[in-house]
């Protein structure tokens, strides 16, 4: 048995599954629980990447990217948000061998809309450049994921790796 808020039992909104990625500084968790799906967000996000699925506010990078204005935040009602400034995501774009670069045809495309410059090419004897992308500078923002044309650009979680202390 499922649990659901309080406030989709009494609207009668149950959400089976939340299907992500949140707008910068939301919580998944946070959405379930509180987030009335009014689309004010939406309305307010300057490069339209916000859509209301399911109910509930969920990011779209094939429209474009986030470019954390902070916007959505300022526009809901809710209390759905972290108070702080958010900058990245929880996620990080992956390559896959799909790449066109990767299968010898030339394209850059990823790493020409990346405004954070964590995708760049590095050169390869008899064939275009290859992407390499930093994982460190990557934020997440979903630039390069609808430019890409071989759709070779997918998010996996961000990791945080464990160092000795």
């Amino acid at each position: 048995m499922s649990s659901i808020s309080r406030r989709q039992f009494l609207s009668g909104n149950a959400v089976t599954a939340y299907v992500g990625p949140c707008p910068p500084g939301a919580s998944a968790a946070a959405v379930i629980e509180a987030c009335t799906g009014c689309g004010k967000c939406m309305e307010r996000c300057p490069t339209g990447i916000i859509r209301i699925v399911g109910g509930l506010p969920s990011l779209d990078f094939s429209q474009g990217e986030c470019i954390f204005c902070g916007e959505c935040a300022h526009a809901c009602p809710e209390p759905i948000f972290l108070a702080e400034r958010i900058c990245r995501f929880p996620h990080v774009a992956t390559i896959s061998d799909d790449c066109f670069a990767q299968r010898r045809i030339a394209c850059q495309s990823c790493g020409e809309a990346c405004p954070e410059q964590a995708i760049r090419f590095r050169p390869r004897m008899g064939g275009p450049f290859v992407p390499e992308l930093d994982g460190e500078r990557c934020t997440g923002c979903g630039a390069c994921l609808g430019i890409c044309p071989a759709d070779a650009i997918s998010f996996q979680a961000r990791t945080v790796e464990a160092t000795d202390v």
